[in-house]
């Protein structure tokens, strides 16, 4: 058994975020954990933004001794549930149409983030979720970090491979192609034999460690711990904390 399965506290229902926002590179970012830790992790959020249940596990890390920075690269233009409720096509189409977190955009903003945290931190990795994972592999800035992990991985492609030089960890669920997911794994485990790490939850949507996530009890709520344990220890390792 993990050190993290021990010691990460349990998922709670009725929660408060234990971080604060600060500013980063220009950006409001929530942030959580010691800030002189040796580790720390940008966390790089779904399309929902401050979701509390990625609050929530921003914290689960910081609690092992990481601090966590997750800024706001969306600026606050977040995509919310009613979007995919049926009857809300059009307003769907709209938010995406024009969505501010473009791939492109996002390249100097995640560098810069990088660059702030290694002025401070002995070790760097980064979290991708969603969206976020495509934001930090089209980075200029991907290079910056000593692992890298990539959670229900959006728009993934066989070529992220070769951006990736670090220890890899992947969490796809049932809604990713694993063809794919697969392949880039391959890829980089070739790369650095034995130091990536994956786990396909083949029955869990994407987004269950993000804001689809569930923190009632349950199924549901044992694969986000679950997750949020494999990430833990994950970054203890290759993090060296």
């Amino acid at each position: 058994m993990s050190s993290a399965c021990c010691t990460l506290p349990p998922v709670q229902a009725e929660y408060t975020p234990k971080g604060e926002y600060i500013e980063v590179a220009g950006l409001k970012t929530y942030a959580v954990g010691p800030e002189d830790a040796k580790a720390a992790i940008l966390f790089v959020y779904d399309i929902f933004g401050f979701s509390p249940q990625i609050l929530q596990g921003a914290d689960l890390l910081a609690s092992q001794g990481f601090r966590i920075v997750m800024p706001d690269f969306l600026v606050g233009k977040y995509a919310t549930a009613e979007l995919f409720a049926p009857g809300h096509e059009a307003e769907r189409d709209a938010y995406f149409s024009g969505f501010p977190g473009s791939l492109p955009s996002q390249s100097k903003p995640v560098a810069d983030v990088a660059k702030y945290l290694k002025a401070k931190h002995s070790a760097v990795g980064v979290i991708g979720t969603c969206w976020g994972y495509k934001a930090v592999i089209l980075s200029e800035g991907v290079g910056e970090f000593e692992a890298l992990a990539g959670i229900h991985p959006s728009f993934s492609a066989v070529e992220d491979a070769e951006k990736i030089n670090v220890p890899l960890c992947l969490i796809p669920t049932k809604d990713e192609d694993m063809s794919i997911v697969n392949k880039i794994y391959e890829n980089v485990e070739a790369k650095n034999p034995g130091k990536n790490f994956m786990k396909h939850f083949d029955t869990h949507q994407h987004g269950f460690m993000a804001a689809r996530g569930s923190v009632d009890g349950g199924p549901r709520t044992e694969a986000y711990h679950e997750g949020y344990t494999i990430l833990s220890t994950f970054f203890k390792k290759y993090l060296k904390v």
